[in-house]
């Protein structure tokens, strides 16, 4: 019997710990793992019903919470494949995704009831509801305890489609793998708990908290680790300072995993949350800005660790609180690559390059088939076994990885390579700058510009003209001279993905005439 089907995840849980809690909701409401497995069971079946077998995908357009629990595990007992779309997205984008990943069933719940009949308009495939029937819509059965094994499945069989950010570009659809994901759960055990055994967590251990929602990568990525280790799982519906105060009060988290928005809101906020008993927070997604960090830490005397892969590579490198305590942390860095992963720097024409170079990061991974959506681009993804991630770097003699940005949102200033993130670090340290973004623009003269975005403080009363040459003067005492932003451009609000990433290509450009 092959143990490569997610859904054996839940099967261990239920054999070695079944009357411990393993599923909360922010309602106050638990389940123990055997009742989540006779949940999925039931959801299995009601799938079954409507006709869904193994390899079929099962669209999932529901409102974060912990009931999404019963339905991943429930399609894969059955070796059908959910695909999660975001419950943001509108009725455009729900029939964008439907229309990429052609699934043979659409699960929805009565939430956004306006979004759903605009979207049943041209709706083309079969749509249910998880809950009591809405707008015509009839409802599946699922609410059953049923017990039901999970199927064998290869390893190389899709699990699940998730939607990436979309941060420089459309969002794109991701098949990832059973096998492959098992293999980047058991990465990231080793390193945590030092055994890639299933069910080492003590009987007693707090719960973990699923801050990212679950049609996330992060989300399911966390719940999975949590229920891989033994650990119970709180789902909520979303991020919210106050919420997270009272989830902390309520359950006592040991540690914690947030987006780098998440950790700004938290700095940020007026009121103190208690971090008493938490020893580490783990930060994902993408990178802190060093001045968020330092608050956060000083405030709280918490370490942030933090952890660097992503939907199609999986878990690629990061810092433990056994690295701090021995001393290997190195400022700046994306964490040490973890043991059992394959990386490479390489250049533009794909030749590996030696310690200390700088390239593409590049990482021999089973996880991904690609995108369901865009063939050219799964041949750039996914060449010979390598994912190609796209993020430019370098690995030092220790085996730890720097990140130095995008390859894409590089800018070429006068020849020279500009790296926009290095940028935004350095001006979100000036005491008016709330928020940054900074962008290449087309320039006659030196090929392209950077050009930043910039959210002001709200008490600040500056003129724009005053406030923009004191930023540029702040950043030329920071920064080499072809990286100082040429423009500065004051904006309301940066947009941000569903996921808390700022957007560099939803970000509106600067107008000739503007601020400087």
């Amino acid at each position: 019997m092959t143990a490569d089907n997610l859904a054996r995840i839940l099967d261990g849980r239920r054999a070695d710990r079944p009357d411990l809690p393993g599923l909360y909701g922010e309602d106050g409401r638990s389940w123990t793992f055997d009742q989540i497995d006779l949940l999925a069971g039931g959801v299995a079946a009601a799938l079954r019903a409507e006709g869904v077998g193994a390899g079929d995908r099962v669209a999932y357009y529901l409102t974060n919470g912990p009931e999404i629990v019963f339905f991943l595990f429930g399609a894969w007992k059955i070796g059908a494949v959910p695909v999660t779309v975001s419950s943001l997205y509108n009725a455009a984008e729900l029939a964008e995704s439907v229309a990429k990943t052609d699934p043979c069933l659409l699960l929805v719940d009565g939430r956004r009831p306006d979004m759903l009949a605009a979207f049943l308009a041209d709706a083309r495939v079969p749509v249910r509801s998880v809950g009591e029937p809405v707008a015509g819509i009839p409802a599946l059965p699922w609410q059953r305890e049923v017990r039901v094994p999970a199927v064998d499945v290869a390893p190389e069989a899709e699990a699940c489609i998730l939607f990436t950010g979309g941060t420089t570009g459309r969002p794109k659809a991701v098949s990832v793998t059973h096998g492959g994901t098992r293999g980047s759960l058991q990465r990231l055990a080793r390193v945590s708990t030092g055994t890639t055994e299933e069910g080492t967590a003590a009987p007693d251990a707090r719960p973990n908290l699923i801050a990212l929602p679950l049609f996330h990568s992060g989300g399911q990525h966390s719940l999975l680790f949590a229920f891989f280790v033994g650990r119970p799982a709180v789902v909520w519906e979303r991020f919210g300072v106050d919420r997270l105060a009272d989830l902390m009060q309520r359950f006592g988290f040991d540690n914690l995993f947030l987006l780098p928005t998440m950790v700004f809101d938290i700095v940020h906020a007026e009121r103190d949350l208690p971090f008493d008993g938490v020893k580490s927070v783990l930060v994902a997604g993408q990178a802190i800005a060093w001045p968020v960090r330092r608050a956060f830490e000083q405030r709280y005397h918490v370490p942030i660790l933090v952890n660097y892969g992503s939907t199609e590579a999986g878990h690629i490198a990061g810092w433990t609180s056994r690295d701090m305590k021995a001393g290997r942390w190195k400022p700046g860095s994306a964490g040490r690559v973890y043991p059992g992963v394959e990386l490479q720097i390489r250049d533009d024409a794909g030749n590996a390059l030696p310690t200390g170079a700088e390239g593409e990061v590049v990482v021999r991974s089973e996880l991904t088939r690609g995108y369901v959506d865009d063939a050219e681009a799964s041949r750039e993804l996914v060449r010979d076994g390598w994912v190609h991630t796209g993020d430019m770097g370098y690995v030092d003699a220790d085996g730890v990885l720097f990140l130095v940005g995008r390859k894409r949102d590089m800018i070429k200033c006068g020849g020279f390579q500009v790296w926009p993130e290095e940028i935004e670090d350095e001006l979100r340290t000036h005491p008016l700058v709330h928020d940054v973004r900074v962008l290449g623009r087309p320039d006659e003269r030196l090929g392209e510009i950077p050009v930043a975005l910039v959210v002001r403080e709200a008490d600040d009363a500056l003129p724009d003209a005053d406030l923009a040459d004191r930023i540029v003067a702040y950043a030329r005492e920071r920064l080499a001279h072809f990286k100082t932003p040429r423009r500065i451009e004051f904006v309301p609000a940066l947009e941000r993905s569903a996921t808390g990433k700022l957007s560099r290509a939803a970000a509106p450009l600067p107008e000739e005439g503007g601020p400087r």
